[in-house]
């Protein structure tokens, strides 16, 4: 398919679902994604189910008043989107990789933890907090694909698109 060329997908044919916006990838929400890979369009066909939660960003303001109002106002009030992206073997594996490597220093810091708990070290307490933390972040920034940016009744918003990928469809034209 040529960087040229809009895609549309093969239920509709004719009516494009998929389009992007600078650096966002919209889409219908039932709209089939192209079997690319989405990190570096390469040709695939392994896909990975995503199922994506959005609310408004000014809900956080709610952490401030009490954790327990945040979860559930965000519960009540976030979009909720279930999108099969394609994935390459090589972003795969990485994936894959990622995934034990948070697993395997979650089981450090509960090791850490032990050790904490068994020698009363305060020291060993705080390197395994800092341990199961650290592994928490990575766990969001490396094994996530895509990221909602937003997500309403008919579309969805996605970050985290490469750039090629995104030349294949249409120019977004409607208002965000």
């Amino acid at each position: 398919m040529s960087s040229q060329q809009a895609y549309f997908s093969p239920a509709t044919q004719q009516i494009p679902t998929i389009w992007r916006n600078k650096s966002v990838l919209v889409m219908a929400k039932q709209a089939p994604l192209p079997d690319r890979c989405v990190k570096c369009d390469s040709p695939t066909h392994r896909r990975l189910k995503r199922n994506l939660r959005w609310h408004h960003p000014a809900l956080y303001l709610l952490i401030v008043g009490g954790v327990l109002l945040y979860c559930i106002l965000a519960m009540v009030l976030s979009k909720t989107a279930t999108i099969n992206v394609g994935l390459c073997e090589t972003h795969a594996a990485a994936r894959r990789r990622d995934i034990v490597i948070t697993w395997m220093v979650v089981l450090l810091s509960f090791a850490s933890f032990y050790f904490s708990a068994a020698t009363e070290e305060m020291s060993s307490l705080l390197a395994g907090l800092t341990l199961f933390y650290g592994a928490v972040i990575y766990w969001i920034v490396k094994t996530r694909v895509v990221a909602p940016r937003k997500i309403d009744d008919q579309y969805v918003w996605l970050n985290g698109i490469n750039t090629k990928y995104l030349e294949q469809f249409p120019e977004w034209r409607a208002a965000c």
